[in-house]
């Protein structure tokens, strides 16, 4: 039971530590973790997933740059299986505004030129072997104003038209209207416009992504495509990330010089706080305003405490990483029982290991926004004096101090108190290279 509880409790603490990693992430970081971390890459779990743009239509004449997901790729001989998930009109109530998975097949022509790659299967329900469901349609059927457009007119009628299509050909049309080669009538489906135009604009969106695919390198045309898919993916970016800065209250510099402290207890005049001061005294973020900035996107949450004082009481969504245990032990270089990655003192830090500063950075990354807390800020104080040592921007490290501070009612719903648990720790590296005696 007592084995059950600890498994529990350390399953619990990955997922904390996840879910607080997962709500900083950009749209880079989610396909690098996606593609690595996961172990969805080539011949693991699945293949790679990307979130790529997409020239959606909201209704008509009207379009943005929205975003479309790819959470399914498989590279076969000649061609690649794709799923792409998509939301097809933004016009309808939100509930039941479902998004559509398409399944694609794009061929990798024999002329490696990405024009000649053509649409080998498109479905909304079965794949092409008729074994896995690996579509969906996620739009109105009927839609409301082309009551005989059913789902299964639309499989009939128009789907198979993209059949065998190439990339030069559908990249030529703006919308539907565009189309004149197609075997039916195409103002019968003027009530479904939006649903017609966004699956042509996922295919065009698909068919930019296949370009970046390594098949079709050397091709000049797919570079431009790879192009264009970069710059929008990046107007997306942008615009998510303005989207929820927005929301979010400015964060101070971490130093409040409005501040003062005592630089000694004898000390009957106080000194100015200053760039520098990496103290929780002189933080411009503590226990009476820290409320405000957390779920932020742009932070790295970090308690530096050890595990078992973490288990038993820590705010939620803050990473565990032991300071003293881990990360510096004055003696860590001249004793090699010790495991930590630093010895020396926290001004002047000897590395450890040949990989300590790579396994720094993966802890503390040095181009994301950390909040660094322990028990009463002076573990953090010394971190902080470390990072600088190794290069780190301090503008962006923050000492909210330690979580004797933050026994408040306002922050009683968000802490974990669990004093009941008691956990043992031991903690090693593993495939170092220990360069210090």
């Amino acid at each position: 039971m007592r084995k059950t509880i600890l498994a529990l409790l350390l399953c619990s603490m990955l997922f904390a530590s996840f879910a607080a990693y997962a709500g900083e992430l950009s749209l880079g970081d989610v396909n690098e973790y996606l593609n690595t971390s996961a172990k969805l890459g080539e011949g693991s779990k699945a293949n790679q997933v990307a979130v790529i743009p997409f020239d959606h239509i909201d209704g008509p004449k009207e379009e943005d740059l929205f975003y479309a997901f790819v959470p399914f790729k498989y590279v076969a001989r000649s061609y690649i299986k794709y799923q792409c998930t998509f939301i097809s009109c933004t016009c309808r109530s939100a509930d039941v505004n479902v998004w559509s998975t398409a399944y694609v097949e794009l061929t990798l022509p024999s002329s490696g030129k990405i024009e000649d790659a053509a649409v080998r299967t498109i479905s909304f329900d079965a794949d092409s072997t008729g074994h896995y469901l690996g579509g969906f349609w996620g739009d109105s059927n009927p839609p409301p104003t082309a009551p005989t457009r059913t789902f299964d007119v639309f499989k009939a009628d128009w789907l198979p038209y993209y059949t065998n299509k190439t990339c030069g050909e559908l990249m030529g049309y703006t919308t539907i209207d565009d189309i004149s080669d197609a075997p039916f009538d195409i103002d019968a489906w003027t009530g479904a416009t939006v649903s017609c135009n966004n699956v042509l604009r996922m295919l065009q969106a698909m068919f930019t992504y296949h370009a970046t695919d390594s098949f079709f390198d050397g091709d000049a045309r797919a570079v431009e495509l790879r192009q264009v898919f970069e710059t929008k993916r990046e107007t997306v970016a942008a615009s998510a990330a303005a989207a929820v800065a927005a929301g979010e209250v400015a964060l101070p510099a971490p130093v409040d010089t409005t501040k003062t402290y005592k630089a000694n207890k004898d000390d009957t005049v106080e000194t100015p706080c200053a760039e520098g001061n990496f103290g929780p005294t002189c933080s411009a973020i503590n226990s009476e305003n820290l409320r405000q900035y957390l779920g932020r996107t742009d932070v790295k949450y970090i308690d530096l405490r050890d595990y078992s004082d973490y288990a038993k009481k820590h705010l939620r969504n803050f990473e565990c990483i032991p300071y003293f245990a881990l990360i510096f032990n004055a003696n860590a270089h001249t004793d090699a029982a010790l495991p930590q990655l630093y010895g020396g003192s926290v001004t002047e830090p000897v590395p450890v290991y040949a990989e300590s500063d790579e396994l720094l950075e993966a802890l503390f990354p040095r181009n994301q926004i950390l909040f660094l807390m322990c028990q009463s800020g002076g573990r953090v104080s010394q971190l902080m004096t470390l990072l600088k040592a190794r290069g780190w921007d301090m503008t962006k490290v923050y000492n909210i101090g330690g979580m004797a501070q933050y026994a408040g009612a306002e922050y009683r719903d968000i802490v974990t108190d669990t004093p009941e648990i008691t956990i043992s720790a031991t903690y090693t590296f593993e495939g170092l290279t220990r360069i210090a005696p």
